[in-house]
């Protein structure tokens, strides 16, 4: 067998077919940029179609020993597989050096336009609105220079959350990011996902710390981001710092290696409680507002109440209410209170 510079492969039989499509799948991600062979896809394809064959594991059930049809099932499973991780960062890859091309294209075209405004102008007379956030995101990929290239099989989101992490570090490129991480050897790393999961892991250790988890290290941002398959919102960090607030503080190292190890699941026992929304006060006054002067007459509305389950809601918030009455100690209401109240 033979594998050419520009990927493609010449075989002589079934093996060596599969061999191939697992070879093109182990070429590292920086290989694909400077190959840049447009027909690389349909290689994949091609391999993979002509490592599947239905008939060889026909003919291979009828034996009696099955060590060969199990040994070949699991050679056409592979080449399969193989095929579309190869073919999946290859397209990723090619769609984000295309987005790049097309912010480059914008780069040299905006400078001819005297007026900010002129440029926008051509672009509001040129493209549809769904082309806006496409062209915004090409300018910012364009702008990351050779680190976007490079590493365009992390694909765009990872990207443009690199960049936007660089911005809010203050620092002057990308790599400066991986100082104390460095990136995967490229040529380990043929499918991507090492690329993935090191950035992905970056980007969740900076947003749980700007949260406010500022011993969070980059191991368990590293879990995180292995079990998400992806980094962490900004949200969820944010719900894990305030999670982690609730509980006394010298619990909450514990607490939060256990959150990550029961896969991001708040123990039963020390449950997450959003923040209100409103004041106590407030939402008791919008609950008179609005049914203060209800009619508890009215059998139409009751039936109502009645088929929306309210009961065990209300009596939770009747004892809720009543513990904390018992604990602030609230005299009687004066006549004055109700009055207004009623009103």
């Amino acid at each position: 067998m033979k594998v050419n510079n520009d990927l493609s492969v010449e075989s002589g039989n079934n093996d060596d077919r599969s061999f191939a499509v697992w070879a093109m799948d182990s070429t590292a991600v920086t290989d694909f940029t400077i190959v840049d062979n447009t027909k690389y896809s349909q290689e994949i394809i091609d391999g993979a179609r002509a490592v599947y064959n239905p008939d060889k594991l026909e003919s291979l059930k009828t034996q009696q020993d099955l060590t060969e049809f199990y040994r070949e099932g699991k050679s056409q499973i592979l080449a399969q597989w193989h095929a579309d991780q190869a073919l999946n960062v290859h397209t990723d890859m090619f769609r984000v050096i295309f987005q790049i091309n097309v912010g480059e294209i914008l780069n040299t075209i905006e400078p001819t336009f005297k007026k900010k405004a002129e440029y926008t102008a051509w672009i509001k007379d040129n493209f549809e609105d769904k082309h806006i956030r496409y062209l915004q995101q090409a300018r910012q990929l364009a702008d990351m220079g050779d680190f976007a290239r490079n590493y365009a099989a992390a694909g765009k989101n990872r990207l443009l959350a690199l960049e936007n992490l660089r911005k809010v570090e203050k620092k002057k490129e990308c790599e400066a990011l991986f100082n104390n991480y460095p990136l995967p050897d490229m040529t380990e790393d043929g499918d991507g996902q090492l690329l993935k999961r090191q950035i992905d892991s970056i980007i969740t250790l900076h947003r749980l710390r700007k949260a406010g988890l500022r011993s969070a290290t980059f191991e368990q941002a590293a879990l995180i981001a292995s079990y998400n398959q992806d980094a962490m919102a900004v949200k969820t960090a944010e719900e894990v710092s305030t999670w982690l607030e609730q509980n006394p503080e010298e619990e909450r190292p514990a607490l939060f290696d256990r959150y990550i190890q029961d896969e991001m699941t708040y123990p039963s026992e020390h449950p997450y409680t959003p923040a209100p929304k409103a004041s106590l006060d407030k939402i008791l006054a919008d609950l008179l507002n609005c049914y203060g002067s209800a009619n508890l007459d009215d059998d139409a509305w009751i039936a109502k109440q009645r088929e929306l389950n309210l009961r065990n809601s209300l009596l939770r918030a009747q004892q809720f209410i009543a513990q904390l009455i018992d604990r602030i100690g609230a005299e009687e209401p004066t006549a004055e209170a109700t009055t207004e109240t009623a009103e």
